[in-house]
């Protein structure tokens, strides 16, 4: 598989904010978010094999690991997946839902971006639907992802002040969404 890195920290996004998780960030993306965070994944990373990756996560004592990326499931997850699983690992992965392939998993965050339309299977086995809120239009289209997921979440672009406020207004007024923040960013971790 090719990896951008992996590594020990606590989820800083999302419902399960503040757990103990090992990233295994994938290289390559499907889409380029203007605002994307992580451009870093779009062409640089290295090769590992799914039983070094799985050594790896083992090396740590969190027994959550979040496969995330750029767009993980420009990958074949599978076997990677059924080795974590094997291992006693619980699985969260993180998406832009754009690329439907199958993939053990036990908590799935769909994160649509841009304007391109997550995949229907996607969205159908998504947990938690995640909005990156990078504009007052952007907020405007939350609301059609509310038939899926359990949980749904706006999130301010890179914490944006300006983008919190928006946020913290459509939380507020619309109480079956969550503010999502990233928190490693606010504390100062990666």
């Amino acid at each position: 598989m090719k990896i951008n890195e992996i590594f020990y920290s606590i989820q800083g996004e999302g419902v399960n904010t503040g757990i103990p998780t090992v990233f295994v960030r994938l290289a390559g993306c499907n889409l380029r978010c203007e605002f994307c965070d992580t451009t870093y994944t779009f062409d640089s990373g290295y090769e590992l094999s799914e039983l070094d990756i799985v050594n790896e996560v083992k090396s740590h004592t969190s027994k959550w690991v979040c496969i995330t990326g750029g767009e993980p499931f420009m990958q074949d997850l599978r076997a990677l997946t059924d080795r974590l699983k094997t291992e006693g690992f619980n699985i969260q992965i993180e998406t832009n839902g754009t690329i439907y392939r199958p993939a053990a998993c036990d908590w799935l965050v769909l994160s649509p971006k841009n304007e391109k339309k997550p995949d229907n299977r996607m969205l159908n086995k998504a947990n938690e639907i995640k909005i990156v809120v990078d504009s007052q239009d952007t907020l405007e289209k939350a609301s059609t992802f509310e038939k899926w997921g359990e949980y749904h979440s706006v999130q301010p672009v890179n914490n944006r002040e300006d983008m919190m406020e928006l946020c913290i207004n459509f939380v507020k007024a619309n109480p079956n969404w969550r503010l999502s923040t990233q928190l490693h960013k606010f504390i100062g971790i990666k």
